[in-house]
């Protein structure tokens, strides 16, 4: 073990650490009007609000860490000296009132390394990875198959014609007619008629789809390396905790009809038949001598610290509507009285008999929430509102792991219905990982299964009549185009050669349009995702990006495919499909890298916060609308995970035919990845912790990419040549085998990993490294768990310094 002073302060802080379960509410308030800011609960509704309180919730939300090196430290001090010391350098360390959150003392920077990214979960520096990944992939398909591709159509292709005199008077058929230009020529539409080169071309592509089925290995191999390495340097809350479920909701028989209490008791006994590891006795015996030294009554470590029971939430959410109804009659009130000239602070304010009315039916409101948060926080009388879960927070790593190693379950095993032999009131509990405080949609845990399967299914239904009317415009769009197309030919024939701008504008308002309604289709299905009610907020990611991915796809791909290819039959004509989608290519690789680099979230709050700011104390917003506008936009991982693979369907569908799409889209993943690095840094507000599980299944997801690829090879040469070759039939079979097997499970048995606990560390410890936990994100027991996570960590800090002069580490 480590010296002992290093250990010790944070022994001391044990005697402080009270979980939402150890320390009874007493005086909970769920935010009460017109308190101080001293006041021990936070005044969450006041008006007008505090704006300095805003600027530190801003300022707390910065996406970085509490945790410093000697050499940043040295810089910070530094830097406190100096006479360019700003407001938010002043509030670094200091904690916000209403999330219980460090103004972070160390912010990510533009050129940071991905794995700083870790503490806010494994699946944010993975995110990263996932984007270069995809490059590397789109560069070994261009290296393989895609500069042979490009060289043959410019050097030897000679399908497209010029428009030339002899064409003159001559009826053109609009649909057949290649006309060669820097669109054409770099397409395969070039060499259609080159028999040996597209044979070749085949052989190509079968290397590639080769090679990427390898690397998707690596792919997997490396994430799960990279995951593991994270892991093992960073702590969260769930590595201290375990999700139980089937916990029996019937109060007969629980000691004093409490159900937290008892479960813990239960647990704490249970957890007492694994031995301790050296490492943790080496510790605990560091604790009892220091308890000596300091003359402090000798306490065992509690080995399970807390139990977060897990309710319905509906009479909760119920009221804070009602009360925010009522905030919003006082709002209007208040603005007609402002209107009058009225000032803020005056009697007659304060007095007017509306007024008064309304704060009283808040209070009232308040006092019901007070009285149902102390339910929840006593854990008794909650049979109503109990779902049988909880998460269980331990004092040590390892016991976590022991329990899991010997309990938890796959869903295969379960639905054969093997059990666990932890029984607890006779029954079987169900053990499992836990997801991220964060991540934890605590609102829609009493959603049934049945529900959740019925919601999902009329969500697949909403999505597919919205794609139904994104294919309608997109014809319409494409019909407008037809006739442009005809007027060109109907000119050639009358010897005007001139080329026609009208296609050319129209081609280019097609693709702007198709990212226009990408945006909006967007929009649509994260509504439908979370009408979906998913338990965890990875789940909805998952559900959001698959789904926007696919419809975004099918919209901008499929649709335009089969329009060109069945109904306008226009393939490489003027106006046709090769022509559109390079422009699709062109718009999709600039546009949202403007847009996000321009950034008109974070503009637009600039510009309401100053105008917020100018009503001084007679802004009408509360203190949570308030932090709510001085928040900087939220980082929305599922959306742009969801751009990334449409971007890769796409390429994917049209890299034989369009294959310069290769180079465009790299360049657009390039300018992505940076702009969403320079966003992160400066511009960005996470909210959650982004697990591994993310990044997996977004995998899973690219890994469409190989029968996309091989299908649209296939398809191509069977247009342009009307045979197939073996080596499509290949790569056929080889992308949908890819894509059909259980490829991550292959991944873990011919490359196992194995993860070691690398710090044995009590919770009190590790959780100065913590984002959030449980207590504190869970709606339930929020709010008491923030005001004395607030009073642990000051105490901490003094703690800590009477530590260090004590064993001369100041």
């Amino acid at each position: 073990m480590s010296a002992r002073p290093s250990g010790y302060q944070q022994f001391k802080d044990e005697e402080q650490f009270v979980s939402n379960r150890q320390e009874k509410a007493v005086n909970v308030s769920a935010g009460a009007l017109s308190k101080g800011a001293g006041s021990v609960d936070f005044p969450i509704d006041q008006i007008p609000p505090n704006f300095e309180l805003a600027e530190l919730h801003r300022e707390a939300w910065n996406v970085g860490t509490t945790k410093l090196s000697k050499r940043q430290q040295r810089r910070l001090q530094q830097h406190s000296k100096t006479a360019s010391n700003n407001n938010e350098n002043n509030m670094i360390g200091k904690i916000c009132d209403c999330c219980a959150r460090q103004v972070p003392n160390h912010l990510l920077t533009l050129g940071c390394n991905n794995k700083d990214y870790s503490f806010l979960g494994a699946g944010m520096p993975l995110y990263f990875e996932y984007i270069k990944s995809c490059i590397l992939m789109l560069l070994i398909i261009f290296v393989t198959s895609g500069d042979y591709n490009i060289i043959t159509n410019i050097a030897f292709g000679k399908s497209c014609e010029v428009l030339k005199a002899e064409l003159k008077g001559q009826n053109i058929d609009e649909k057949q007619f290649c006309q060669l230009n820097w669109v054409t020529q770099s397409s395969l539409a070039n060499k259609r008629n080159g028999d040996q080169f597209i044979d070749l071309q085949q052989m190509l592509n079968l290397i590639s789809m080769i090679t990427l089925i390898l690397l998707f290995q690596y792919f997997r191999k490396e994430q799960r390396t990279f995951d593991s390495e994270i892991d093992s340097q960073t702590q969260y809350a769930s590595d201290f905790t375990i999700l139980l479920k089937n916990i029996p909701t019937d109060p007969n028989g629980l000691q004093n009809g409490d159900f937290d209490e008892d479960l813990k008791n239960f647990l704490e006994q249970y957890v007492q038949t694994y031995p301790k590891l050296p490492e943790i006795v080496d510790y605990e015996q560091d604790r009892k001598q220091y308890q000596i030294q300091q003359k402090i009554p000798s306490k065992d470590l509690k080995r399970v610290v807390s139990v977060n029971l897990c309710y319905n939430l509906d009479e909760q959410y119920q009221l804070e509507l009602q009360k925010q109804s009522k905030i919003a009659q006082k709002q209007k009130i208040l603005s007609q009285l402002y209107g009058q000239g009225k000032d803020p602070e005056s009697s007659e304010i304060k007095n007017d008999p509306q007024i008064i009315t309304i704060d009283n039916d808040i209070q009232t409101i308040e006092s019901k929430l007070e009285d149902l948060e102390k339910k929840f926080i006593e854990g008794r009388d909650v049979k109503n509102y109990f779902l049988g879960q909880a998460f269980v927070t331990f004092q040590w790593e390892n016991d976590v792991q022991q329990i899991l190693n010997e309990h938890k379950l796959s869903k295969f095993q379960r639905l054969l219905g093997k059990k666990s032999k932890l029984q607890y009131r006779g029954v079987s509990l169900i053990v499992e990982e836990p997801p991220e405080p964060t991540d934890v949609f605590w609102e829609n845990l009493h959603i049934t299964t049945k529900q959740k399967i019925l919601r999902r299914l009329f969500g697949y239904t909403i999505t597919a009549i919205i794609l139904a009317i994104c294919g309608g415009l997109i014809y319409w769009l494409s019909a407008i185009q037809a006739e442009s197309a005809e007027e060109q030919a109907e000119a050639i024939k009358k010897g005007d050669l001139s080329p026609n701008f009208k296609v050319k504008l129209i081609a280019q308002v097609a693709s702007i349009s198709i990212i226009v309604i990408n945006a909006l289709l967007a929009m649509i299905i994260k509504n439908v995702s979370l009408f979906e009610r998913f338990s965890t907020q990875t789940g909805y990611n998952i559900s959001l990006a698959s789904k926007s991915s696919m419809a975004q796809f099918v919209n901008t791909a499929v649709i335009t495919f089969a329009i060109s290819t069945w109904v306008t039959k226009n393939i490489y004509g003027t106006g046709g499909l090769v022509y559109n989608q390079t422009y699709v290519f062109l718009s999709n690789a600039f546009i949202p890298a403007i847009v996000s680099l321009i950034d008109a979230g974070t503009l637009s709050k600039w510009v309401f916060q100053y105008l917020e700011k100018k009503k001084g104390n007679k802004s009408l917003k509360t203190q949570k609308q308030l932090h709510e506008l001085y928040e900087r936009p939220i980082f929305d991982i599922s959306v742009s995970y969801a751009t990334i693979l449409k971007n890769m369907y796409v390429v994917a569908f049209y890299a034989s035919v369009i294959p310069l799409a290769l180079i465009i889209t790299c360049f657009a993943l390039l300018f992505h990845y940076w702009i969403e690095k320079y966003n992160i840094a400066r511009r960005r507000t996470i909210k959650y912790n982004y697990s591994s599980q993310m990044s997996i299944e977004m995998i899973e997801q690219l890994e469409l990419v190989l029968p996309i690829y091989c299908g649209t090879n296939l398809w191509w040469e069977y247009v342009f040549l009307g045979s197939i070759s073996t080596e499509a039939i290949i790569g056929i079979c080889l992308g949908l085998g890819n894509a059909i097997l259980p490829m991550h499970e292959i991944n873990e048995a011919v490359f196992p990993l194995k993860s070691e606990i690398d710090e044995h560390l009590p919770i009190q410890e590790a959780e100065a490294g913590f984002l959030t936990d449980y207590c504190r994100e869970n709606p339930a027991t929020a709010e008491t768990a923030r005001q004395q996570y607030k009073i642990r960590v000051e105490k901490h800090k003094q703690q800590k310094i009477n530590m260090d002069k004590m064993f001369g580490d100041s």
